[in-house]
């Protein structure tokens, strides 16, 4: 039997009327010939109510036009600068799916850095909202730029401290609220973003004088987030929520450097890691607490198929003794 895939469902982009004012008067400065086609074609497609448009304005006239950008015949201008703001701001209030978010996505190579530049703001505007009505598509907006987007994943590292804030955030919010369901979303979002980001986190973790960097305390945060939940007998909270906390709480492991470090009881990282994860070697612990770090390895192991490298074998054969030191009783 053919399963036919379900078309994602398309809906217009709707501003509210300040929002679509203070873009509208953004594009609507003075620039060169090419920028202002742009701008008003953006224009154009803010103002539609039908989504079938709204696409076919962005994919076709402002991606062919932003594809013909010279640097030399359009500088980089105010008004330039407001239709990349434009684009970035569509990228993250976009849903997930919607075909808009890939059409919005392009650019000449001149213009990469300015790009990456307004989507990061962008970003970082929506980040820095306390309101949980968007925690979801906010989520999705972070794993799509993960998605085959090369400035997007660029966008998530310079923002890395601020990504992984709001998802410490989010999931103590969703454990207050025993949404375990929608928890799980944000940890397999969080899951993958420290897959992305071993660098930052390696140097992070690994410098002894780097003890109060924002990315270590955040990190540090994160990780008790996990272990509160994994260990916390009253959370409603699914077994595969657990699993893919205690998946995101193992990825770290993977991160270049930390491997050789996981035996060492005196390392930096290893001294860090027992004190980001308290609980789980508390001897009132719930028992089966031992059973989801070996689901979360397994998963992690074979996640998408993917081998993790070198380091691989090595992994391999540390996983048993730290499993067996997180059920160590005192």
């Amino acid at each position: 039997m053919v399963v036919k895939k379900k078309a994602p469902k398309v809906e217009a982009e709707a501003l509210d009327d300040v929002k679509l004012k203070s873009l509208t008067d953004s594009l609507s400065v003075d620039g060169d010939s090419r920028s202002t086609e742009l701008a008003q074609v953006l224009k154009n497609s803010l103002s539609s109510s039908d989504p079938v448009e709204q696409i076919q304005l962005i994919s076709k006239s402002a991606g062919f036009l932003l594809e013909q950008l010279r640097k030399d015949e359009s500088p980089m201008s105010p008004l330039l600068q407001a239709c990349l703001s434009t684009l970035a701001f569509l990228l993250t209030t976009l849903p997930a799916k919607n075909p808009l978010k890939r059409a919005v996505a392009s650019g000449p190579d001149w213009l990469q850095e300015q790009t990456l530049g307004c989507l990061s703001e962008s970003l970082s505007s929506c980040l820095s909202s306390k309101s949980t009505d968007h925690c979801s598509h906010l989520t999705d907006s972070i794993t799509s730029c993960l998605d085959g987007f090369k400035i997007g994943e660029k966008c998530v590292l310079r923002l890395l401290t601020e990504v992984l804030q709001f998802f410490q955030r989010t999931l103590n919010y969703y454990v207050e609220q025993n949404r375990g369901l929608t928890g799980r979303h944000v940890a397999k979002a969080s899951m993958l973003v420290v897959q992305r980001s071993q660098e930052p986190i390696s140097t992070a973790v690994l410098s002894a004088s780097n003890d109060q960097s924002d990315l270590r305390q955040v990190l540090s945060g994160l990780l008790n987030c996990y272990t509160c939940i994994l260990t916390d007998g009253k959370a409603k909270t699914t077994v595969f929520f657990r699993c893919y906390l205690t998946l995101s709480f193992l990825c770290l492991f993977t991160v270049e450097g930390l491997q050789q470090c996981l035996v060492d009881a005196g390392s930096i990282a290893t001294q860090w890691l027992r004190q980001s994860c308290t609980r789980l070697y508390e001897s009132s612990r719930p028992a089966a607490v031992a059973l989801y770090p070996s689901h979360g390895a397994l998963a992690m192991l074979s996640w998408r198929g993917r081998t993790l490298g070198p380091q691989a074998e090595k992994l391999l054969l540390l996983i048993p003794e730290v499993l067996l030191s997180l059920d160590t009783r005192y």
